[in-house]
């Protein structure tokens, strides 16, 4: 339990510091993931813009997408350029 503790600590602080999204770690949940059709998502992800964008449109991720990198991703990428090498990597095995 400890060990959970301090991980969703960190993770809290980590979207704090890049989002400014003001979590606390009793906010962060455990989660399946953006592709999830489940109801375990990050809070975040719930109103996640990118996330609603790639499953309106029947993707499982944005590196599938013929507008990637569109302006969503863009301002993602100031905020997050990690988001971006991990979507390149997912776009370069398509």
């Amino acid at each position: 339990m400890e060990k959970q503790r301090k991980m969703r600590l960190k993770i809290a602080q980590l979207c704090n510091e890049h989002y400014d999204s003001g979590l606390k770690p009793e906010d962060i949940t455990d989660c399946d993931g953006c592709r999830t059709d489940s109801k375990r998502l990050f809070s975040g992800c719930l109103k996640c813009e990118i996330r609603k964008c790639a499953r309106e449109r029947k993707y499982k991720t944005c590196a599938e997408c013929p507008e990637y990198i569109c302006h969503k991703l863009e301002n993602l990428y100031t905020i997050d350029p990690t988001g971006k090498m991990w979507l390149e990597v997912i776009r370069s095995t398509l």
